[in-house]
């Protein structure tokens, strides 16, 4: 089995610690050493029965191990992968996920149970797929989207990257989501939204714009 450690320590980094569990139950794959966690505070404790190795820096002594990088916002994520020096960062997919033929996965995305992926869809990397969402045929999925428990993804929708689709919500067919912006909890959205952008109701409106490059301050 190979080496892994989950950098990231809060709720996302336990159920990634979850479908690990149960990709192993399904086939012996993986040798979860630990977590990593940006707070000092939390380095040498335990989490779930597996220690707390350290911060990024344990990695650089520890350069074969693959890592999951387990945050729940796309803009955490993208802020976590920048600490780290070039590694595999593996896919996951849970054993109870279904995906479809001609489906291509990125590197470090986390495919969570329940969801659903039809055919022709390309989904990028350090995607989270959450619990029971679905992705439609011939969409697309643009690297560090949160896609929330429940959201659904009509056919042929296009989500721009760093988006983060809330839980229950659904995109309707054809529809573009603009890089890095937020569509809210249960929110219906019947026609494109631009980048940057959070928008909620239904159908949604947008509330709030940020500016370009907002996630990386």
């Amino acid at each position: 089995m190979n080496d892994l450690v989950i950098f990231g320590a809060g709720g996302y980094g336990r159920e990634v610690r979850q479908v690990v569990e149960d990709v192993n139950a399904d086939r012996s794959t993986w040798n979860l050493l630990g977590f990593l966690d940006d707070d000092p505070a939390n380095h040498g404790g335990a989490l779930l029965d597996l220690p707390v190795l350290g911060g990024a820096g344990w990695l650089e002594a520890h350069p074969a191990v693959a890592v999951v990088v387990a945050a729940g916002s796309p803009a955490s994520r993208w802020k976590m992968l920048r600490a780290l020096e070039p590694r595999e960062h593996p896919v996951l997919v849970h054993p109870r996920a279904w995906i479809a033929n001609h489906v291509t996965i990125g590197r470090g995305t986390v495919v969570l149970a329940g969801a659903a992926i039809s055919t022709e869809v390309s989904i990028g990397e350090f995607v989270c797929l959450n619990k029971n969402c679905i992705a439609g045929h011939e969409g697309v999925v643009g690297d560090f989207v949160t896609v929330s428990p429940g959201a659904s993804l009509s056919g042929r929708v296009h989500i721009g990257t760093g988006c983060d689709i809330g839980a229950n919500s659904v995109v309707v067919q054809g529809v573009r989501v603009g890089e890095w912006s937020v569509v809210g909890a249960g929110g219906v959205v019947p026609r494109d939204l631009p980048p940057n952008v959070t928008a909620v109701g239904v159908p949604v409106k947008v509330i709030k714009e940020r500016p370009a490059g907002w996630y990386d301050s």
